[in-house]
């Protein structure tokens, strides 16, 4: 649904040296409602986007509104270290499949976390910028012949690193572990009893470290998604979208600035934490 508003607002807070210089109409546009996500990257340098980055796969999780991308990495270039990239690899996924008996081989490809024998990605993972309902507060604008069209997002999200492959390189470990242990006749249970004991309190002190890290979110599976370009014509199709489709339709309302916002974005302001 697509509204064009026209507002006539009495506010007596502004003086006579603060004039109006102008006025635009303002449209909202719901075409694209709960499905744009404005994405941030904090840590990246504002010279380095990643415009022109090869992005493998994409994925999301809508309900709780996370997303990943798989970005791939110039293993040609000069400040890339193969050694290190092969120590990583190796670490994660252990050998080649060329290096692995054929009857394990496939299942071994499907399992690995790089492609290839060097760290050929980079793994971005998103934390949510707008709990609760702030995000019903925020709007995309776009300015099209003096009109300032406004689309409701559905979360700010920002993009850091993930460093899950330190979390795969730890469970390989203690995989391997558990299997040396299954193979020995005989168990201390006494031992075993306190080393059990042991692994619980690093748990808790892992966990108590990260108070703001919730322990678990709510099962759903990654949905993938396809990657477009931004100048790709399917990106432009969608962009057309954020324009307000039927405009002759005029709702005229004779109330307060505060009392627009709240109906604007269908949410008490006032009842919102500062």
């Amino acid at each position: 649904m697509d509204i064009k508003v026209k507002t006539e607002v009495f506010d007596d807070d502004f003086g006579d040296d603060d004039p109006v210089v102008g006025e635009i109409d303002v449209f909202l546009s719901k075409q694209l409602e709960n499905k744009i996500y404005v994405l941030q990257y904090p840590i990246r340098p504002q010279n380095r986007t990643y415009d022109d980055s090869n992005f493998l796969s994409a994925k999301i999780k809508p309900k709780v509104n996370k997303v990943e991308l798989d970005i791939g990495l110039d293993t040609y270039n000069d400040n890339y270290s193969k050694a290190k990239g092969e120590q990583y690899a190796l670490n994660v996924d252990g050998k080649q499949p060329n290096q692995i008996k054929s009857a394990s081989r496939s299942k071994q490809e499907g399992e690995r976390y790089y492609k290839s024998s060097l760290m050929d990605k980079q793994v971005l993972t998103s934390t949510n910028a707008t709990l609760g309902q702030m995000n019903r507060l925020y709007h995309l604008g776009v300015l099209k012949d003096n009109a300032l069209h406004l689309n409701p997002i559905q979360a700010i999200l920002q993009m850091k690193p993930s460093f899950d492959y330190f979390d795969l390189v730890e469970k390989k470990a203690k995989d391997s572990k558990d299997s040396k242990d299954a193979n020995e006749s005989e168990v201390d249970l006494e031992d075993e009893f306190e080393n059990e004991l042991e692994k619980a309190e690093l748990v808790t002190m892992k966990y108590s470290s990260h108070p703001n890290k919730p322990v678990t979110e709510p099962e759903q599976n990654w949905i993938n998604l396809e990657y477009c370009d931004q100048n790709n014509s399917e990106s432009n199709q969608l962009k057309k979208k954020m324009y307000c489709k039927h405009q002759e339709n005029l709702i005229r309302l004779n109330i307060s600035n505060d009392e627009f916002i709240s109906r604007l974005v269908d949410l008490d302001i006032k009842n919102e934490p500062s």
